[in-house]
């Protein structure tokens, strides 16, 4: 017998009153899983043949990284066995990890490739830091309609630059949003974030502009880094700042109304890069557009 797409309509007091900006995507295109990470508590668990460290690896650069860059932070000129240093990062970050025989083969050697890569771009860019900040944790509270909504915020790196001015960098070690994605709406994290820099919301960050938004994609293949940029000047990351803050204000506001359930994949045209919950929602038994429409 066809079933519907499911409407789940919770209490206004039961939606969750925080959440994380890297959540916003996912509230946007696919409420449902909002509503069954937070108000059903579920969580997807690993698949069987999951490779035991493909969860942990991005965490684990991302660490190294960030260790090395607040032993050695800006402005200061890099030390000259930096290479050594960060891969001892590396080799401190990635301990449990290494000792599996997959990732010592084939994932260490992109560390290494991706150590030799960024401090190849750490150097050029320190001309034009004054300091840097990494794991930055943010909060930062909107009002809507039925009270205080908190949008917490974790950024891989803020850093001020000689003019005053700040830069955002996420690093990635898998799939990077399209820079139209970002200019549409659909990959709101960078300029939310930019939105919480300028609202002073990052502890420790200093209050400001900010000029420059990128993606560092980190794969040690072949190139081992690269620099996807989103914006290079104060008025695009300004635009798409105040862009995202209407955006979430809208959506603040729309989940703030007792009648706006949380649908799963409603837009037919933007369908979540990957969905823990497709299965939960039923979603293969009434995705052949019978959501179309609905908002």
């Amino acid at each position: 017998r066809p079933i519907a797409p499911p409407r789940p309509c919770p209490p206004v007091p039961l939606r969750p009153r925080t959440l994380r900006v890297t959540e916003i995507e996912t509230w946007l295109a696919d409420p449902y899983a909002i509503y069954a990470r937070h108000l059903l508590g579920l969580k997807a668990l690993d698949p069987i043949d999951m490779d035991p460290g493909a969860a942990e690896r991005g965490t684990m650069i991302h660490r190294a990284l960030d260790r090395f860059v607040a032993d050695h932070p800006p402005p200061g000129p890099l030390p000259a066995d930096a290479l050594d240093r960060l891969l001892a990062h590396g080799r401190t970050a990635l301990a449990d990890l290494l000792r599996r025989p997959i990732v010592r083969a084939f994932w260490w050697p992109r560390f290494e490739r991706i150590a030799e890569w960024f401090l190849a771009e750490e150097a050029l860019r320190r001309l034009d830091i004054v300091e840097s900040h990494t794991e930055c944790s943010g909060l930062w509270t909107l009002d809507g309609p039925a009270g205080p909504f908190r949008l917490a915020g974790r950024a891989d790196r803020i850093d001020r630059l000689r003019g005053g001015e700040a830069a955002i960098i996420d690093y990635k070690t898998g799939g990077v949003p399209a820079k139209a994605a970002v200019e549409r709406g659909r990959a709101p994290q960078l300029p939310l974030e930019a939105a919480m820099v300028a609202a002073g919301a990052f502890a420790g960050v200093p209050q400001g502009p900010v000029s420059h938004l990128a993606y560092w994609r980190l794969s040690g293949a072949a190139p081992a880094g690269e620099i996807l940029p989103v914006a290079t000047m104060r008025d695009q990351v300004e635009a798409l700042a105040a862009d995202a803050r209407d955006g979430l204000a809208e959506l603040i506001a729309r989940f703030d109304d007792p009648a706006t359930p949380y649908l799963a994949q409603p837009r037919p045209d933007w369908v979540p890069r990957f969905s823990d919950y497709a299965h939960l929602a039923r979603v293969g038994e009434w995705g052949d557009g019978a959501g179309e429409g609905e908002e």
